[in-house]
């Protein structure tokens, strides 16, 4: 069984509190909109998945004013902290928090760029893990190739997909990939691989996480929220990164098995782990 961590870290004083049944908090830089009637934006799906691991998830995100009263309806269901969200000015909550998720979509902008950049150093030096995926809900990343790549050159854990690759350096072998962005900073890459899983390096790990045996496809658009979701549940736990990594492959494959944005919740993540195998080979099944 994964192990919890205990002790969080506040940003208000540097220290370490300690307290067994707190429940952990991740922070998630994004976008979120509201378009034809539901709410868009990864960073929403990622944060609603998270909460059904058991994780305490804000997202710091400026919304529109039009849009304020259904978003904000989404995250109560969701049951997602809504104190990040902001229609002008804002306040940066990020006490108690024991990870950072940072979208690309969100750091496309100065704005978001100046953010992270100011805030690194204080989450770094708090050892709060940064995982940044450049690509999630982000097109035409080569546009801002090179803001991307300084995210990552200070990320704890980069997650770039093979095709985010491509434009952000160039590269399409999966190993090399890793090794130049732990070269240029960062501590841990996962590669994503479509159906064939992700490769993951780090100083202390290397490996592929081959993808799980889908029973049925029925819509793939949720997968990367949801894998990302157990991702960051697994580095927050503090798991091996090759552990973190598969059970964000099961997230993946679970999602791609329901219409809309599914998520497991920690029992049925277990269960299915247990009961259903890798396909080393890729997933065949869609």
């Amino acid at each position: 069984m994964p192990k919890k961590m205990n002790r969080l870290r506040s940003i208000s004083d540097g220290k370490l509190k300690d307290d067994e049944k707190i429940m952990q908090k991740i922070l998630i830089f994004g976008n979120v909109g509201y378009e034809n009637g539901e709410v868009c934006g990864a960073a929403a799906y990622v944060a609603a998945g998270l909460v059904k691991l058991g994780f305490c998830a804000s997202v710091f995100a400026r919304i529109e004013k039009k849009d304020e009263e259904n978003i904000r309806a989404f995250f109560l269901k969701n049951g997602i902290d809504e104190g990040n969200l902001f229609t002008d000015e804002y306040k940066l909550c990020d006490e108690g928090i024991s990870a950072v998720f940072v979208t690309g979509d969100f750091v496309a902008d100065s704005f978001g760029m100046t953010l992270i950049m100011e805030n690194s150093d204080k989450y770094r030096g708090l050892e709060i893990p940064i995982i940044f995926d450049p690509g999630i809900s982000r097109k035409n990343i080569g546009e801002i190739a090179d803001s991307l790549n300084e995210i990552a050159r200070i990320s704890t854990v980069f997650v770039p997909s093979s095709e985010d690759a491509i434009e952000l350096c160039g590269m399409t072998d999966a190993e090399k990939i890793a090794e130049h962005y732990l070269k240029l900073g960062a501590h841990k890459v996962v590669v994503t691989l479509d159906k064939q899983g992700a490769f993951y390096k780090s100083r202390v790990e290397c490996g592929s996480a081959p993808a799980f045996r889908a029973d049925k496809v029925v819509d793939t658009t949720g997968a990367g929220g949801a894998f990302a979701a157990g991702l960051i549940s697994g580095i927050a736990e503090e798991l091996p990164l090759g552990e973190a990594v598969v059970r964000a492959n099961a997230c993946g494959c679970m999602a791609i098995q329901h219409e809309g944005f599914y998520m497991p919740d920690n029992a049925l993540l277990r269960e299915y782990m247990l009961t259903h195998r890798f396909v080393v080979e890729g997933c065949k099944d869609y």
